[in-house]
């Protein structure tokens, strides 16, 4: 176990501890103040009993109570400043039973001091303001409790909790902040809508746009939004494919604020190509921006890792694109272009190189489609927000990266 963990497991541990034993020890106080009250008190059964009943009522809401103070400290240690203000209304029950438990340590002082015989007037007017206090902190946890129970609906059973890659959160973070450079090699397909042969998702063809692309994030400018991102997908030349000399390689843009659904699926038997067993990614990109409707709210997707059943009449809304990694087994294996292959990318490295080195970037080691949909997510959430992700609360970080 390295330093960072030990502290960080050590630093966990204590914080909720101490809230653990802090809200304890503050009922255990309270609870043992109004005990050595009552024995103290001249025998009168029934404002006994009323005072006793009250105790054991105050004793047991806290008891069923604590449970939940603890989850929300745990979770507040966590990181999930969400529930901060729930705490916080921890903190204020326990200062209100830290009073009250203060009040009967000072009444047992003084009264330890004086003889029982002076305390026949003022005994009946104490016992009125120990109920009055007993039945405000009884009130005081009244209130409390639903406030409490809503905080907690924000927190799912581990057994239900979704789950957040934080690994790839972080590396998201550090490509759209441009503190990482990451190029992905890709193959890109687009959806022939031409050759439709059935009602069924099996019925439409993938045809290759891109034997070899190279995809990038980019930030957009625009009067509207403050917040914007498009994916570009340049073609590269170099793929092991015929090209007429000189030809242009070709360039596929995407406003992110246009994809709707992603799905991800680890074999490539999604795109009906004989011998396609690599992880797809396909995009569902709306043809024109609806922003008159409120029920689609720009930028919100559905990632599913099944076979998306496309309609016929998506079609004619939407451009639907796959892509999969490219890697040097794609290419032709003959002798000539692996030698201009070779030259070309050490070209490229020494000018990649040059380039991070100039840039002072960091690139990301071996991105995979996961990642790209990582940064996608993350993408949408500043897109359809209009907030930077840093500011993002946890449950909304939560909504769109939840895998």
């Amino acid at each position: 176990m390295s330093l960072e963990d030990l502290f960080g497991k050590l630093a966990m541990q204590t914080v909720n501890t101490v809230s653990r034993i802090a809200i304890s020890h503050a009922t255990n106080a309270a609870i043992r103040g109004v005990t050595g009250y009552i024995t103290q008190q001249p025998k009168d059964k029934r404002e006994s009993d009323e005072l006793k009943a009250l105790q054991r009522q105050f004793d047991l809401k806290i008891r069923n109570l604590k449970p939940t103070i603890d989850i929300i400290a745990r979770s507040v240690a966590d990181g999930n400043k969400d529930l901060e203000p729930a705490l916080e209304l921890c903190n204020d029950l326990k200062r209100d039973i830290d009073a009250f438990a203060q009040e009967m340590r000072d009444y047992y002082n003084a009264s330890d001091n004086q003889k029982k015989g002076d305390h026949g007037k003022d005994t009946t007017t104490t016992n009125g303001y120990v109920r009055t206090r007993l039945k405000t902190l009884l009130a005081a946890v009244d209130v409390s409790v639903p406030s409490l129970h809503l905080a907690l609906r924000s927190l799912e059973s581990p057994s239900d909790k979704k789950h957040i890659s934080s690994s790839k959160l972080l590396q998201a973070s550090a490509i759209l902040k441009k503190t990482r450079k990451c190029i992905l090699q890709l193959r890109l397909y687009s959806l022939f809508a031409a050759n439709i042969r059935d009602e069924s998702a099996e019925g439409f063809t993938w045809k290759e746009e891109f034997a070899k692309c190279q995809l990038q994030i980019h930030p957009t400018t625009n009067k509207k939004d403050s917040f914007g991102y498009e994916l570009q997908l340049t073609e590269d030349v170099n793929d092991g494919r015929y090209h007429e000399e000189g030809e242009a390689p070709h360039t596929l843009t995407i406003d992110l604020a246009n994809v709707k659904k992603m799905h991800y699926t680890r074999s490539g038997a999604l795109l009906n190509i004989e011998d396609s067993k690599a992880p797809v990614l396909v995009l569902k990109v709306m043809k024109e921006k609806k922003e008159d409707k409120g029920d689609e709210k720009v930028g919100s997707i559905e990632v599913r890792e099944e076979n998306p059943e496309i309609a016929q009449s998506e079609l004619e809304q939407a451009d639907w694109y796959a892509v999969e990694i490219w890697n040097n087994g794609d290419e032709d294996n003959e002798d000539s272009d692996e030698e201009d292959e070779k030259e070309d990318k050490e070209n490229k490295t020494d000018q990649t190189s040059k380039t991070t080195k100039l840039r002072g970037e960091k690139q990301i080691d071996q991105p995979s489609l996961l990642l790209l949909e990582s940064v996608i997510k993350l993408a949408l959430l500043e897109t359809s927000e209009q907030l930077d992700h840093l500011d993002a609360s946890d449950d909304l970080i939560d909504l769109y990266m939840a895998e």
